[in-house]
């Protein structure tokens, strides 16, 4: 197996490494607690196996920074956490987590979207330069959706990394919903940038939507075909 350093440098990553900050991704570089207080564990073996094979890089954008405090990083953290669980089922890894941010005076109102065309637009005014794919995280989301509300939207089989600046939606967006919710939107959503449909009759898919799932928590099942569309998705890289 290549080494650390030599897989962090493959993905991106240089200078002074550190491994739950740079790569694992957590922005408080800390493991973050579990909401159930069930025991949380990476395995840097497991990690650095999977950077070898398919991989996807992610930016994680805060959207009206300003009003973050460290709950809502606790939940992010997390919700990236979940995401390498979830991903991993199929063979797929998380590479490189970037972390950006958009201040409320940059956002323009976009920190706090009323309609879906405010998600849209905000893909289409920001985009990282760079080849993962561009996740928003906006502190005050509250879009009306049926009955409820809207917990996330997406790019459905997203752009490729030179085409992000296109017109159009060019990204995933989640809400802040807790530790559980938002963590299963933020990998349901990056599953619909990179090619998956809903699964509403399969109750334990983690494309089934989440008001028809059996479980926020447990409802995060994957399919080896789901896994091989992953793959075939051009932000999915195995040249590490």
């Amino acid at each position: 197996m290549a080494s650390v350093r030599t897989l962090a440098t493959c993905i991106g990553i240089g200078g002074n490494l550190s491994v739950l900050g740079d790569l694992f991704g957590f922005f408080r570089g800390v493991l973050p607690p579990d909401p159930t207080g069930a025991e949380v564990k990476v395995s840097l073996r497991r990690q650095l196996g999977l950077l070898q094979g398919e991989h996807f890089h992610v930016n994680v954008i805060a959207v009206g920074v300003n009003n973050f405090v460290d709950a809502d990083d606790i939940e992010v953290d997390y919700s990236i956490f979940k995401m390498r669980n979830i991903y991993n089922q199929v063979g797929v890894g998380v590479g490189r987590i970037q972390h950006h941010a958009i201040s409320v005076a940059q956002a323009d109102g976009l920190d706090a979207p009323t309609n879906r065309d405010q998600l849209e637009e905000l893909t289409e005014n920001w985009s990282v330069n760079n080849n993962g794919i561009d996740l928003f995280v906006v502190h005050d989301m509250n879009i009306p959706s049926g009955t409820g509300i809207l917990l996330g939207r997406s790019a459905v089989d997203g752009p490729c990394p030179d085409d992000k600046d296109d017109k159009g939606m060019s990204g995933s967006t989640t809400g802040l919903w807790g530790s559980e919710q938002t963590a299963r939107t933020t990998s349901h959503e990056l599953g619909h940038y990179l090619t998956l449909q809903h699964r509403n009759n399969q109750q334990n898919n983690l494309l089934c939507q989440s008001g028809q799932a059996n479980s926020t928590r447990n409802s995060i099942q994957l399919t080896n075909g789901q896994g091989n569309d992953v793959k075939g998705h051009c932000m999915s890289r195995d040249n590490c």
